[in-house]
């Protein structure tokens, strides 16, 4: 498996160590979800769209993608 560096803020090594610990599991793997996330995302959510998160309670966020 290939290896890579990366240089992350204090505040994203923060974040990225809360989120593995919420799911016990490791930073590599929240990073390996990241990565897959961002590419769902990527691929079917155009400049403009909305994306629409609905909770088993029915209530919902909305996120709206802006950027060039």
């Amino acid at each position: 498996m290939p290896q890579v560096q990366a240089n992350l803020t204090d505040e994203d090594m923060k974040n990225l160590l809360e989120i593995a610990a919420r799911r016990g599991v490791s930073a590599n793997t929240v990073l390996q979800q990241a990565i897959a996330t961002e590419k769902l995302i990527s691929d079917n959510v155009k400049v403009g769209d909305d994306l629409i998160i609905k909770r088993p309670d029915n209530t919902v966020s909305k996120f709206v993608f802006g950027g060039k």
